[in-house]
């Protein structure tokens, strides 16, 4: 099943900057990760992928998409003026590979790959505070 697509809301600090229904957002097995719209496709197509050194050796996830949300604004750029909050599940959080501090995880491998549930697109008018 594809991913659903979630409309960015009119009023978002109306929901404390949360883009996603409270049962996505209070899963305990779900996270969040914010970037750039233009990288959505490629992570669709082919999963997240560990960055390259200077980068940290992970790809990290929000507990809340509020945090993400500042992440996915904070990768707009001139060509890519859009932002993305992908939501996702890990069936499993005690598995090699994974570090959850407080409000973030960390996936040193993305082997398997988290379930991709959902995604938001931020719209390139959209100032965040």
């Amino acid at each position: 099943m594809p991913p659903e697509k979630y409309p960015f809301p009119k009023d978002p600090e109306n929901s404390g900057y949360r883009l996603f229904p409270d049962q996505v957002e209070n899963d305990e097995h779900v996270f969040f990760h914010g970037t750039a719209a233009c990288n959505l496709r490629s992570i669709l197509d082919n999963g997240f992928s560990i960055p390259k050194p200077p980068k940290a050796p992970s790809v990290s996830f929000a507990k809340s998409s509020a945090l993400s949300l500042k992440y996915a604004s904070d990768s707009r750029t001139k060509e890519s003026p859009e932002g993305c909050v992908i939501a996702v599940r890990y069936p499993k959080l005690d598995r090699r590979g994974i570090r959850v501090e407080v409000s973030i995880l960390y996936d040193d491998t993305c082997d398997p790959q988290p379930d991709i549930i959902g995604y938001c697109i931020v719209p390139a008018c959209y100032q965040h505070v």
